[in-house]
Parts: structure tokens; sequence; C-alpha cells
């Protein structure tokens, strides 16, 4: 999709003569100023993308994508390890009320080694995982509690002379559960703990004084499926967490270069192609809404309209490419003289160009004006095919108005200033004429003149 609007760019650009889309902004943005994906996030979407053909089976990143997500992750992860750490440090004091029923004969060992050690290690593990911000060395501290609730667990079962000791050993199910499924520990943490958690209780085959194998067996059984199918949760967990990571960071880098290419789309529709002012469609939408803000301001508004002189001889002349490359530097001069906040520089059609400027009067409009002619006189780009002088030269028109004004319009005042321009053509080009038909000679002086040979 990015591309298929990427390839529409010269299209629109080869149309943005008349415009397709208004816009509100006074003036077309730089095309090296639109926004693009930098090095870094390409590199970062080629990476999803050869991670996601390649798959995740394993629950890792490459090293740098892992990093960022563990990163992007940790506030998460934190949040959860602490309301899962706050809860079974006093929850797992619950067991207190079975170790009571189970095996009375451990239960001051019990309350000692619950409430007053393992409650205020989870407590203190608790409060240094929110200092530190080693990713694994938080996970690693609460596995780190799992196995001292399963090592305190088997403990008080071993060193039990209750007849029901061996069948309590079923409580280290559920401390699987609640790691595998509350904690929700990282997969390949998690996976060497149960493996332990299972040790332990094998281990006490051997340590209880005379094992009961038809009890110890199936519970064996049960712990081990438990294991496996918590094991086989967190995996599913995990590897959909990945993947939904990957696809929503693929998102926000789809979502960035669409805004990016929705942006150089919006400039190209707005923008004159050749010239990169301003094209007609844009300068008639920012007119309408300048018009309406000079309203409230009882505000002028001045239109400067120009042309260029014997451009079609130019042409003839000099061949097409050189006059692009005039129209280029022309719309350039305009551009550099008017540069007022507020003030807009179009190409109205051909070699026809046009300024609304804001807030300016007619000694202002016309001062604007002859710093146009002037600026485009001063780059003395040769033309020998020009009646008027031997480079290239413009006349200009110039009217102005308030919206308050009786009859007043945006196109009245296009009209007005339409209908200077061609007084200037008349009486000898590059000069400037006001719409009251005052007209400046070159160098500032007035002048009457009339008639001028057409071309």
């Amino acid at each position: 999709m990015i591309e298929g609007l990427k390839s529409m760019l010269p299209a629109a650009a080869s149309a943005a003569a008349d415009g397709t889309r208004p816009a509100v902004s006074p003036a077309p943005a730089d095309p090296s100023a639109a926004d693009t994906l930098t090095p870094e996030d390409r590199a970062l979407s080629t990476l999803i993308e050869d991670t996601l053909r390649g798959g995740i089976g394993w629950l890792r990143f490459p090293r740098m994508l892992e990093a960022r997500f563990q990163r992007e992750t940790a506030d998460y992860r934190l949040k959860t390890l602490v309301i899962a750490g706050t809860l079974v440090a006093f929850v797992l004091n619950l067991f207190l009320i079975s170790d009571y029923a189970m095996i009375p004969d451990m239960f001051d060992q019990a309350l000692m080694a619950r409430l007053w050690i393992f409650t205020p290690v989870c407590l203190i593990g608790l409060w240094l995982m929110v200092k530190i911000h080693h990713v694994l060395l938080r996970e690693t501290m609460a596995i780190g509690a799992d196995l001292l609730a399963g090592a305190i667990q088997m403990w008080l079962c071993i060193s039990s002379h209750s007849p029901h000791a061996q069948a309590y050993t079923t409580g280290m199910a559920m401390i699987i559960l609640y790691s595998n499924i509350y904690v929700r520990t990282r997969f390949w943490l998690a996976a060497p703990t149960c493996v332990a958690l299972l040790l332990m209780y094998a281990g006490s085959l051997w340590l209880f004084p005379e094992p009961k194998l038809e009890l110890m067996a199936p519970i064996g059984l049960v712990l081990l499926s438990t294991a496996v199918f918590t094991l086989f949760y967190l995996y599913t967990l995990e590897h959909e967490e990945r993947l939904n990571y990957l696809l929503a960071v693929r998102q926000k880098l789809l979502q960035q270069e669409l805004s990016s290419a929705n942006r150089q789309l919006e400039r190209v529709s707005r923008v004159d192609a050749l010239t990169q002012v301003a094209n007609r469609r844009h300068f008639d939408t920012f007119l309408s809404q300048l018009w309406e803000r000079a309203k409230r301001d009882d505000a002028e508004v001045g239109i400067v309209m120009l042309d260029v002189d014997c451009f079609k001889p130019y042409n003839d002349h000099y061949g097409h490419p050189a006059g692009d490359a005039c129209l280029v530097q022309v719309a350039q001069a305009l551009r550099h003289s008017l540069r007022r906040p507020g003030d807009l520089v179009a190409r109205y059609g051909g070699e026809e160009f046009i300024a609304v400027l804001y807030k300016a009067g007619p000694a202002q409009a016309e001062a604007a004006a002859e710093r146009v002619r002037s600026a485009v006189y001063a780059l003395a780009l040769p033309h020998a095919a020009s009646f008027v002088d031997q480079v290239v030269t413009v006349s200009v028109g110039v009217a102005t108005m308030r919206p308050s004004d009786r009859h007043a319009s945006p196109q009245r005042l296009i009209s007005l200033a339409d209908e200077a321009l061609y007084r200037a053509k008349n009486r000898g080009r590059n000069r400037v004429c006001l719409h009251t038909a005052t007209v400046l000679q070159p160098g500032g002086s007035s002048s009457s003149a009339a008639g001028a040979p057409p071309c």
C-alpha cells in the first residue's frame, strides 16, 4: 500500500499546477522537510519482516529486537511481578490453615518459615525489583521466590511425622500453578524452575522415612502434568505476546510511513510541480480563507499579479527547457521578495504568477510589486527575442481592497489586479501598475506611456 502511494507521487506532481486538495498553510512545504522513516526505523522494519518470515518458535528475537522488546515491555512486566509478588507474600500464608490440618506437628516451624522468612524475603524482593532496572534480574528474583516456597513446602512435609505428610506434597502443584499462570514467568525461566520443583519432589522419595509409592507416584504424575500443561500455556502466551509485539511495531512503522506518504501527496496536490510555489487551486483556497480573516480584522488585502514579458518568443528562441528554467528563477525571485508571514506566492497559469498580501495598503502593495519587478530584472537572464529589454522582465499589476468595501470580493480584487496588469503591458511592460492607473517606470518614476507591440 505504501509503495502504491509513493508511485502516485510523480503523477500527482504532474497535475499539481491545478491542485487537487485545499490546504491552509500559507506556503508550500520544502520537499526535503517531509517526514520519512529514519535509517534506524527502516533497519527495524527489515528486521521485523525477517523475524516474521523466520518465525519465533524459540521465543527469542535477534539481539537488537530482543533488547527493544525487553525494554518496551519492562514496565508492564514490573507491574505484573509487583502485583503477583505482593499477593503471594500474603496469600501463601493461607497455607498455614492446611499446615495445621495436615502436619500439625510442624505448625510452629511452618509459622516461622512462612510468616517470618518467606513473607519478609518477598517484600524485600519487591522493594529491590522497583529499584533495579535489569529485566533478567527481576525475573530471576521472581523464580527465586517460587523455589523458596517449594523448598519450604517440601521441608515441612519431609520433617513431619503426620500420616498426611506425603499426601500434603500436592501443595507443590499450587506453587507451579501460581508461578506459571499468575506470575507468568518467561518460558525459558519457567521451564528450569518447574524442573527444579519436580526434582525437589523426586528427592523426597529418598528423604521420607517410609515413602508410599502407591501415593507418591500418582502425586508425581499430577505435578508433572501440571508443569507440562502450564508450561504449554506459558509458551503459547509468550509466543502470542511476541508475535503481537512484532505486528504492533510493524503497524506503527507502516502508519508512520503512510502518514509521510500522505503528507507528500498533500504537498504535491497544492504545489506547482515546476516552480515549487503554490498552485492555483491552493491560491484560491488560501485567498478565500484570508478574505474571511480580513473581514474579522477589517484589514486590507493586496493582490500582485505578474506576467513574464515576451515569454512566447523566449520559448521559441531558447527552447522550452530554458523557458522552464526561466520560470523557476522568476518564482524564486518572487518568493524571496515577498517573505512576510501570511503572504502567499502562486503560479496562476503559464508564465503568470500571483501573490496575495495580508494587511497591505496600496503603498505597501505597490512597493512590494516594485521589489519583485526589480528582483527579476536583477537576475539579468538574457532575452534576445524581447522588444522590452535585453534581459527577462516582468509586468506587474497591483490591487488592494478591504472586504468591507462596496462590491468587494476576492474575484473582484483579482479582476482589478488583472486590469492593472493589462495596463502595465499596454504601457510598455517592465513596470508596475496599480488599478488606479498609477504606473511606475523602472526605477520608480510615474508614466502614462501607451502602446506596445504584442508578444
